[in-house]
């Protein structure tokens, strides 16, 4: 990606100073010629009579913004369907050209000189020039690349929350809660008692030498365990988009590229969501038994579960963990 820990600038780019403009009042039929016609898939756009930019109208905003709704493209203007993106200057730095493209989630931003259009920078030509040292200022740990230990930490959080908190579970390792086996087999209005304990897993309950889908809970449990079928294949299912969704925005931002928040923040959280619905399900199935069922909170079961959120919310806040190593040993030789 980047080139050094120096600092680069606009005018450090290969700068397009032929790039293709286009009148404020011009229809985006005439925009989509002119386009076609230089080759290119966006055109700034100038306001009529002056040379100030007003922004930059692409293709995919055309299609999306005019020929997807049957807007009539003779009849509509370019100011219509552009986007909006405050130009940036030859001095400014390529990270802040960068971002300015990037929380757009557009292509190109103009580039001005003494106030005139100079041309336009692509978000391709800043990816190399982005700095590969950032002094990041959150975090508590130390360490020399904030980007990669927030990558690994993410990863080996989610695959540890993943493992915890769904596949031991799911094949048994551990279960949620353990009920007296007696209690289990009258409800199910099976005359044959026997002793011992059931631990209650992902689909089923069993324990020594008795198995209980939760399939057959439901005609005399009552339709809560058919909730809680429904809650656990949807943990799984998120369980392992969430795991896949940590990973890749972590990834992502080792390489300067955006990840909106329902990668980042929704998808995980929405893991440990179901998580707690999991439990609370349990507990209310127990709770509106038509026969008491004895049962108990299974520890191992319960902390693991604690310890596999608490991976994953501390994996969604990754960027306040780590911090610039460089930065921290600057700070302490001023405070010496």
């Amino acid at each position: 990606m980047g080139l050094s820990g120096k600092e680069y600038f606009v005018r450090d780019l290969v700068i397009d100073d032929e790039y293709g403009i286009v009148n404020s009042n011009a229809s985006v039929r005439d925009a989509a010629k002119k386009m076609k016609e230089l080759g290119v898939p966006d055109l700034v756009v100038i306001e009529e009579g002056t040379e100030k930019v007003l922004g930059v109208v692409a293709d995919f905003d055309i299609v999306q913004n005019v020929v997807a709704e049957g807007i009539d493209c003779n009849s509509a203007k370019v100011v219509s369907t552009m986007y909006s993106i405050e130009p940036v200057m030859l001095d400014t730095p390529v990270s802040v050209a960068f971002k300015r493209m990037q929380n757009l989630r557009v292509n190109v931003v103009p580039v001005l000189e003494d106030g005139k259009l100079f041309g336009v920078a692509t978000i391709q030509d800043c990816w190399s020039y982005i700095p590969d040292v950032i002094p990041d200022e959150r975090g508590l740990i130390a360490v020399s690349n904030t980007k990669i230990a927030e990558f690994w930490f993410a990863s080996i959080s989610a695959v540890t929350a993943f493992i915890l908190g769904i596949l031991l579970p799911l094949a048994g390792v551990f279960g949620f809660f353990i009920a007296d086996q007696a209690d289990v087999m009258t409800l199910l209005g099976l005359a044959d008692v026997r002793g011992g304990l059931l631990n209650f897993y992902f689909f089923e309950a069993h324990g020594l030498d008795f198995f209980v889908p939760f399939l057959s809970l439901i005609e005399d449990g009552g339709p809560i365990w058919g909730v809680i079928i429904a809650t656990s294949i949807s943990l799984l299912i998120l369980g392992i988009i969430g795991l896949l969704a940590l990973i890749y925005s972590s990834y992502t931002d080792t390489k300067n590229m955006p990840t909106g928040n329902l990668v980042r923040i929704v998808l995980p959280s929405l893991v440990v969501f179901f998580m707690v619905l999991e439990w609370i399900f349990f507990a209310i199935a127990f709770a509106v038994s038509s026969i008491p069922v004895l049962v108990g909170v299974n520890p191992i079961g319960l902390t693991l579960s604690i310890i596999s959120m608490l991976l994953i919310i501390v994996a969604i806040n990754r960027d306040y963990l780590f911090k610039e190593k460089a930065l921290m040993e600057s700070e302490g030789t001023e405070v010496r």
